[in-house]
């Protein structure tokens, strides 16, 4: 398997383990605050990340030294917070949804800033991306939400804004050519875990700690957030991002409303409708069109 073709495999893999992750923070923020849920999930990725770094032999100095690094964990942290509280008024689908609409931001900066090309088939791509997930949230024809689904998908929009700033300074990170300035996948990684903990310090004092139900429960869905949403689709998504360009990984990463639809009606009894179907195949089209545009 050539670079390209392991790049666009890790990033899709990343896409399914951030697609699990919505139903999960959905049946999470019903256990704990948002933010008390949020920060213990990062509490025990970022302790877990310096250890699963330093048996690598990843030197995790170099990230924790750049404020890039450092700028990108305050941009997740916000984003976290806004994303987990939205989820407290819409659900797991909606959220995924408003989220990965910031394929339209993120395609705009990477041609301003990274000098990306717009071809044909990333534009379709995006283009499909864009309705397929229309069609998951308004199901082929919904007409009306309520007030606090409004909110919901309003905060969830506005977090998705921010991840992309994010995204695309995190492939003006992986870019970087200079010796002196070279930050790896693995480091990103490690760096990322540890400096987006440090700004939910200043916030969780703040919260609620009386809203906790069923401790060992929510223990262990943050512990799998923490694990495999965190540590784990980080790495492959930096592996991804580090290879292929920001655009064509953001409608690859698309995907994830798809995943986050199906697993929320399994388990949350999530609506899943004939639209919402339609829309998932659309997103997987839109996905395939970025794949063969990341093979020319």
């Amino acid at each position: 398997m050539d670079v390209k073709k392991r790049a666009i495999a890790a990033t899709l893999l990343s896409s399914l383990f951030w697609g699990s992750s919505f139903p999960v923070i959905a049946y999470g923020v019903t256990l704990a605050s948002p933010v008390l849920f949020l920060f213990l999930r990062f509490i025990i990725a970022a302790p877990l990340a310096l250890i699963i770094m330093t048996a690598l032999g990843v030197d995790l100095k170099r990230p924790l030294q750049s404020g890039a690094v450092w700028f990108l964990g305050i941009l997740n942290a916000v984003a976290f917070i806004m994303q987990y509280v939205a989820q407290t008024w819409t659900t797991a689908t909606n959220a995924a949804l408003f989220i990965n609409l910031y394929i339209i931001f993120v395609g705009a900066g990477s041609v301003i800033f990274l000098k990306e090309k717009i071809t044909w088939r990333l534009g379709a791509a995006v283009g499909l991306g864009i309705l397929g997930t229309a069609l998951v949230e308004t199901q082929g024809g919904k007409t009306g939400v309520s007030w606090d689904t409004f909110k919901g998908d309003l905060l969830a929009l506005f977090a998705g804004l921010i991840w992309s700033v994010y995204i695309v300074m995190s492939k003006v990170i992986l870019m970087r050519t200079a010796k002196s300035q070279v930050i790896s996948p693995e480091q990103l990684t490690g760096g990322v875990c540890l400096t987006s903990l440090i700004p939910l310090f200043l916030v969780v004092p703040f919260t609620d700690l009386g809203t906790i139900h069923n401790f060992p429960n929510m223990v262990l869905s943050a512990t799998y957030l923490a694990v495999f949403t965190t540590i784990l689709a980080y790495l492959l998504w930096y592996k991804g991002l580090e290879t292929l360009s920001a655009t064509v990984t953001s409608v690859l990463v698309l995907l994830e409303v798809a995943f986050a639809a199906i697993i929320s009606f399994i388990f949350l009894g999530d609506r899943f409708s004939i639209g919402t179907a339609l829309g998932g195949g659309i997103i997987c089209i839109g996905a395939f069109l970025a794949a063969l545009n990341a093979n020319d």
